[in-house]
């Protein structure tokens, strides 16, 4: 049954609130209604009675002496207009004749009858004896003709009421159609960001309390566009730089490290001979000559490897690569003052953490020596906990001449947000209150080691 409820809509529910409410003041109205209509409906036949019983007794006493001819014709008349009762006179023969006519009137159902005039409520029947020469007559309710005109009334309003009732609820309906319009816009344009469209906001009109969501929505609309955008360059920068990287490895291969292999097989090969003429001095010239060649293949071939993924780093740890690196770039610039704070373990970090800091660190540092023109670069890293979360974070801050609001951040700090991201992490660019700029990255360890 709750399940149910959960189903029904805001419409609906709202339209079931207002025709409860209007049904319940319906029927408390119409409570009221059927007890003032009962207390005046027997107020009026008891004073209708009660009148009628003055009349007749006038009319009696002012027709008998003497009596008229025409008495009965006047009594007739007397009585036309007189409602809700029933006078009758008897006749010579014993039989009671009428001296009110009977209206024609749709008699009310017997339920309303009874709900009228109880049937325990009686009307007492006025009896004029029958000593004057008008013989016998007698006054006598009738209630059939009261509770019809209530029941008239009744009708017209319970309809009334019907109708109105209904209006409302279809004005309530038509009125929170209208006003959930901006919902059924942001429900459309949720099913968009879901197809992966971003380029229809939501440009209805809203109302005053949905305004705000609607801007934010766009908002947000906007900011998915722009990320998807540069995601989209990014990817194509990645795949672009990842087969440059594959042709410069297939050239350096090519050019570099075959020559020096086919330079050992012709060395060998020389060798074999001269050890076959007995020439041990030529044998061992060749011998060098190989020495020589692997030499130098060893030295492209970690050269390479460092282009892969820093050897540094699995053979001294993430604390001496960025001592090595900044001791590097101090060499490189020596007028511009590298400074090293590092208060992080190796066994705190993940593979994938301590290789994202190391290139973040790595980037950073060179675009401070290219770009930034700096004075002096400081490099913190600190391991934050905050209950049993703990977090890395990362600070480069420079001196130098800064980056403007305006301009685009490069690939290479995109390709930086995109990692740090990917870790669950914060990317965050700020400039310094006068020339500068400083780079806070922060990525949760707890989070990357449960992945």
């Amino acid at each position: 049954m709750l399940i149910r409820t959960r189903r029904i809509s805001l419409k609906g529910r709202l339209v079931a609130i207002v025709a409860g409410i209007l049904g319940l003041g319906l029927v408390g109205g119409a409570a009221i209604i059927l007890h003032n209509a009962r207390e005046a409906t027997l107020d009026e036949i008891q004073a209708n009675l009660d009148f009628s019983q003055r009349l007749v007794g006038f009319f009696v006493a002012d027709l008998s002496r003497p009596l008229r001819p025409d008495a009965l014709v006047l009594l007739s008349r007397a009585f036309e207009d007189l409602r809700h009762v029933q006078v009758e006179i008897e006749d010579d023969d014993g039989r009671w004749r009428s001296l009110t006519p009977a209206s024609p009137v749709d008699p009310a159902p017997a339920w309303f009858e009874r709900l009228i005039v109880p049937p325990e409520h009686g009307f007492a029947t006025i009896r004029f004896a029958g000593d004057s020469e008008l013989g016998r007559i007698r006054i006598s309710a009738r209630t059939e003709d009261e509770i019809a005109e209530v029941w008239r009334d009744v009708y017209d309003l319970f309809w009334l009421a019907f109708w109105l009732l209904v209006a409302v609820c279809v004005l309530t309906y038509l009125g929170l159609w209208l006003g959930l319009k901006p919902l059924r816009d942001l429900h459309a344009g949720f099913a968009r960001l879901a197809a992966g469209d971003f380029g229809a906001p939501v440009c209805g009109p809203a109302v005053a309390e949905l305004a705000d969501t609607q801007a934010k929505f766009n908002h947000v609309v906007g900011v998915l566009r722009e990320a998807t955008r540069e995601r989209r360059l990014l990817t194509q920068k990645l795949v672009s730089m990842q087969e440059e990287e594959r042709r410069a490895i297939a050239r350096e291969l090519h050019d570099e490290m075959a020559p020096y292999l086919f330079g050992i097989r012709t060395e060998i090969q020389a060798m074999s001979w001269a050890l076959g003429r007995d020439e041990q001095a030529a044998a061992l010239q060749r011998i060098d000559a190989v020495q020589e060649h692997v030499s130098l293949l060893q030295l492209r071939v970690k050269r390479l490897l460092s282009r892969l993924r820093p050897a540094v780093l699995d053979d001294f740890g993430l604390r001496e690569s960025l001592v090595y690196l900044v001791e590097d770039w101090q060499r490189r610039m020596p007028a511009t003052e590298w400074r090293l704070d590092v208060d992080v373990c190796d066994d705190d970090l993940s593979d994938a953490v301590r290789v994202t800091a190391y290139r973040a660190v790595q980037e950073c540092l060179t675009n401070a020596a290219r770009h930034s023109s700096a004075r002096s670069v400081a490099v913190a890293l600190r391991l934050v906990a905050s209950g049993d979360e703990r977090t890395l974070t990362i600070e480069v801050v420079d001196d130098g001449q800064g980056m403007s609001g305006q301009a685009c951040l490069g690939l290479g700090l995109t390709g930086l947000r995109e990692r740090i991201a990917a870790l669950g992490g914060r990317f965050h660019l700020e400039r310094q209150a006068g020339p500068g700029l400083a780079v806070r990255l922060a990525v949760p360890l707890a989070a990357n080691q449960a992945d």
